[in-house]
């Protein structure tokens, strides 16, 4: 069943009609057109010294959940490309209502915090509203069996944005001690094509960008406050290729000149 609900889905077909269907399969192909995509965080990308790079996608298959993330920070000595880290693929897989252990977290720094989040266990509870435009996906932790307190429940909430694109707003996620656990650091994260696999798995740019990562530096202090996004990385990336001092174009003409 679940093999060919996720066959479905992936042919994109257009609106079937439910009516011409169990009202069970009618129901998960609906959860899945607005839950099955992948998103990427393009709004905090650099932050002058820092490379933040997030992404999440989520699978469900008509019986279980899993989300998938990718979330690193490297620090740009030199550049986003030259500096470039792959992030790790990160997963964990739920049944809605159904208890699943937390992995342990080592923290020798912190032991009291290391043994506060030890044993835990989580659970999902998702909601959607009738139309299909909206939905939430709420991790519930618990210890003993009693409801683990935490200041900001995990949940991921996917709608569609005044751009009219697909957004997924993570909350929750970045409580001391959580992230690592939980996965993935919170923001909004806006859809991508991509899947997730091959998110992040190369450098944005196939040489070193140095002097776009030097004008984003000058966005920052002069213009910019907080961290600035993917889009305006490429758009630096264009910009510096676009900037060439007379100088450096004399060179490129009398290089091309005695070729010629």
């Amino acid at each position: 069943r679940s093999l060919c609900l996720l066959k479905v889905h992936s042919l994109r077909l257009p609106a079937l009609d439910p009516s011409l269907m169990p009202p069970s399969i009618a129901k998960d192909i609906k959860i899945m057109r607005l839950f099955n995509k992948s998103f990427i965080d393009r709004e905090r990308y650099y932050d002058s010294l820092f490379v933040h790079q997030n992404a999440l996608e989520i699978q469900y298959d008509g019986v279980s959940w899993t989300i998938l993330s990718r979330s690193n920070v490297f620090i740009a000595d030199c550049c986003a490309h030259c500096d470039f880290v792959e992030p790790d693929l990160k997963q964990f897989t739920l049944e809605e209502g159904k208890l699943a252990p937390v992995p342990p977290q080592s923290n020798p720094e912190n032991i009291h915090q290391s043994q506060r989040y030890k044993d835990l266990m989580r659970s999902a509870s998702v909601t959607m509203k009738e139309d299909g435009t909206s939905g939430e996906i709420k991790l519930n932790l618990f210890k003993d069996s009693v409801p683990f307190p935490v200041e900001d429940k995990p949940s991921i909430i996917i709608e569609m944005n005044a751009n009219r694109e697909w957004v997924a707003n993570c909350s929750g996620f970045n409580g001391v001690g959580l992230s690592p656990l939980i996965a993935p650091v919170g923001g909004q994260y806006i859809e991508t094509p991509d899947p997730i696999q091959d998110v992040f798995t190369t450098p944005l740019y196939h040489s070193c960008i140095r002097r776009a990562m030097m004008l984003l530096q000058e966005w920052l202090l002069w213009e910019v406050v907080g961290p600035v996004g993917l889009d305006d990385v490429m758009a630096a990336i264009d910009q510096a290729i676009n900037q060439q001092e007379p100088e450096e174009f004399l060179e490129d003409f009398w290089r091309l000149a005695i070729v010629e």
